[in-house]
């Protein structure tokens, strides 16, 4: 048997989202983030509905930073409530975006992820995270 209790089993399943979930949000943002202004302003373009005021290449550069941190987060397991939370309501603020546009399948995709961000915020990082690892030491 590989685990022997279903608190391993749980803190697997929670490694193996959140490893999934990285390398999703890392696909997305590191080329972009590394692609220069030209990159930066095609997402902030994408959350310009919002009328933040802010030029289009900077807030695409903070959204791109927000998702590489997060990214980076759920490896880790540093800051990760708080990136969760962040991360939920970035995805909001997409699934907007798309709902406004009717791309029906991004609004449900970005809304799933959303969801998914709530429910780690609420579960934590599991045992098998490096933060959690350090923190008894």
């Amino acid at each position: 048997m590989l685990f022997n209790s279903q608190e391993r089993k749980m803190s697997f399943g929670l490694l193996v989202m959140r490893i999934g979930l990285a390398a999703m949000l890392l696909i997305h943002s590191a080329p972009k983030l590394f692609g220069g202004s030209a990159q930066w302003k095609g997402v902030g373009a994408t959350l310009n509905y919002l009328q933040f005021g802010i030029p289009l290449d900077i807030l695409g550069f903070i959204v791109l930073l927000l998702e590489a941190l997060g990214a980076l987060s759920l490896l880790s397991g540093f800051l990760f409530r708080s990136c969760c939370i962040i991360l939920t309501v970035l995805f909001g603020f997409y699934c907007l975006n798309y709902f406004s546009i009717t791309y029906k399948t991004l609004t449900l995709f970005s809304l799933g992820l959303a969801v998914v961000f709530i429910g780690l915020a609420n579960t934590g990082p599991g045992r098998y995270a490096v933060y959690v690892k350090l923190e008894k030491k």
